[in-house]
């Protein structure tokens, strides 16, 4: 059996080619070569897919390395409080970032729920003599290989690691703005009581992803956070041509000759997308947001896939 970054790499390879020849075949519709190619490769992925979640359904387990330091945490010893605190920032944001990958902009008890049994963050143990603790978490894959853990912590970690205020706000895109504030919860709370703390996390792909939370650090992250002002969403309809099309998460449309929309979806709107194709002219409900920098004025709009509409005609 291949390993999760393999699968992965071949599950690219072919959904590439599966756009490649499905674009060939709006021209040609009955070029039996083009056809073919669609079949098998639909049949491939289908087979990956399927790999993939075994392989990620034998992990079962993400570990997520937390250690706390600084003055308050010499010696091995914290303050109970401010643990307690810290523990439920943590929980808070990792649980958002998750809402956020699989709901999008939807909120709800029933939702927070559902991702909260998903994840089951879990304290695992506490490394003797120290404030070093590991925290686990269900890898809990999809139908399509994707796991909600994983997706926000390498989220999490895409924000914790930008280098500038425009990286930020590219990133934040994915974050979404409830994440970011939550986010900037842990470092205002860190930075209020003298508390450093480094996360470590192995991702089923074997890439290793890691923050330094020292002073510096939360003190740059938390600045330029707090620059960055994020609008209510305003809801709009889009109509046009799909463009592009990935199960990633991302679509484009095309109105008329106007530069292509690149709009962000949840996960749980992958059965609805899988519904359409590259030429597809549809109509779609989306959110439009605003991310500003008060202090450059540099600004960045996204889109949010909400509703797609019955799809008017395949050209």
């Amino acid at each position: 059996m291949y390993s999760i970054e393999r699968i992965e790499s071949l599950i690219a390879v072919s959904e590439y080619t599966l756009i490649k020849y499905e674009t060939f075949l709006k021209k040609n519709p009955y070029n039996l070569f083009d056809l073919g190619v669609v079949k098998n490769t639909k049949e491939q992925l289908t087979e990956l897919r399927a790999n993939l979640v075994f392989e990620k359904q034998k992990r079962e387990k993400e570990i997520i390395d937390l250690k706390l330091k600084g003055n308050v945490a010499r010696v091995g010893k914290l303050p109970l409080e401010l643990l307690g605190n810290f523990a439920k920032a943590l929980s808070d944001c990792i649980v958002e970032a998750s809402r956020k990958y699989q709901y999008g902009n939807k909120v709800g008890i029933g939702i927070l729920s559902n991702v909260k049994k998903t994840i089951n963050l879990q304290f695992d143990r506490l490394i003797p003599g120290s404030t070093h603790i590991m925290i686990t978490a269900n890898t809990s894959p999809d139908l399509f290989g994707n796991s909600l853990i994983e997706s926000a912590m390498v989220n999490t970690f895409n924000i914790l690691n930008v280098s500038n205020d425009s990286e930020l706000m590219e990133k934040s895109e994915a974050y979404g703005g409830s994440g970011i504030k939550k986010l900037n919860d842990i470092l205002s709370l860190s930075i209020k009581n003298n508390l450093e703390f480094d996360l470590e996390w192995e991702a089923p792909n074997s890439k290793r992803f890691s923050w330094s939370g020292n002073k510096e650090n939360m003190l740059k992250l938390n600045n330029s956070i707090s620059r960055i002002q994020i609008d209510i969403p305003i809801e709009q309809e889009i109509t046009g041509i799909i463009v592009l099309l990935s199960l990633k998460g991302q679509l484009e449309i095309k109105e008329g000759n106007k530069k292509p929309i690149k709009i962000s979806f949840p996960m749980n709107m992958l059965e609805e997308i899988k519904s359409l194709q590259l030429g597809d002219i549809c109509t779609v409900s989306v959110l439009q947001r605003l991310f500003k920098n008060n202090i450059t004025s540099e600004e960045k709009i996204t889109f949010e896939l909400k509703k797609i509409m019955p799809v008017l005609s395949i050209i």
